[in-house]
């Protein structure tokens, strides 16, 4: 997991003051795959609530590698998934080893 997705997802879970939640450390520990438009990052922790909540606050909106890009968070059965979606154009694996940009309207 890169540090830019670290800090994205804690910001998602701030919003439901779930911040102390343990991100994975290791490789084997989540999971990524990648449609196309958009990639999916997911891990588990029996911490996070059963029930389906979506994080859709605060907006994170920016670039990677030039990418218009947003980030979305989903909890549902103690699993998180960051879903990072764009629309105008594809993401590719490689993407992800490019520096994630916040847009000005990001909201801290």
């Amino acid at each position: 997991m890169k540090e830019f997705e670290r800090e994205i997802i804690r910001k998602l879970l701030s919003s439901i003051d779930l911040i102390d939640i343990e991100l994975p450390k290791n490789p084997d520990e989540f999971t990524i795959e990648f449609t196309g438009v958009c990639y999916y990052l997911e891990f588990r922790n029996n911490s996070l609530p059963k029930h389906r909540i979506i994080l859709n606050r605060p907006l994170i909106t920016g670039t990677l590698n030039g990418i218009e890009v947003g980030y979305l968070g989903f909890i549902e059965n103690s699993e998180f998934t960051l879903e990072c979606y764009t629309v105008s154009d594809s993401l590719h694996p490689d993407c992800r080893q490019y520096e994630f940009k916040p847009s000005y309207n990001s909201s801290s």
